[in-house]
């Protein structure tokens, strides 16, 4: 999949059980975030690579792309993947993928919400902290 097909909370799919597993991975949280005390969820930071169903959907198949190869909370996020996808009828298995293609996770891939907040919420503590934006002292 190229950058631009990942999923979005913008996607919308033709399928019932996609559009339930699309809705289960938007509660799944990044780890990194909660530890920021600025959860977001997998979806909205745009992890979510691919759904995959087979066999009328007894075998899913998630990829995400990570926004480190090296992330130590991919197994976290993957448990609660399955967990939260394999709740839904009728899905069996669930197995979870990291994308290994050499795509590179950016911040072009958060949801726009997300992106604006996250703008907000640096440009607050730029504030609080009494520091100029570079842009605005060189205007």
């Amino acid at each position: 999949m190229s950058m631009s097909s990942h999923i979005t909370p913008e996607t919308e799919f033709d399928d019932d059980l996609k559009s339930a597993i699309k809705a289960e991975l938007d509660e799944v949280l990044d780890p990194c975030s909660c530890a920021s005390n600025h959860p977001i969820s997998i979806l909205d930071l745009g992890l979510v690579e691919g759904i995959e169903t087979r066999d009328g959907g007894r075998h899913v198949e998630v990829t995400l792309l990570l926004t480190s190869q090296l992330c130590t909370y991919f197994i976290d996020m993957n448990d609660e993947i399955i967990e939260r996808v394999e709740a839904l009828d009728p899905v069996e298995e669930v197995i979870v993928h990291q994308d290994t293609s050499g795509q590179i996770w950016t911040k072009e891939r958060m949801s726009e919400d997300e992106r604006k907040t996250r703008r907000e919420r640096f440009l607050q503590r730029m504030d609080d902290a009494g520091v100029t934006p570079y842009a605005e002292r060189t205007s």
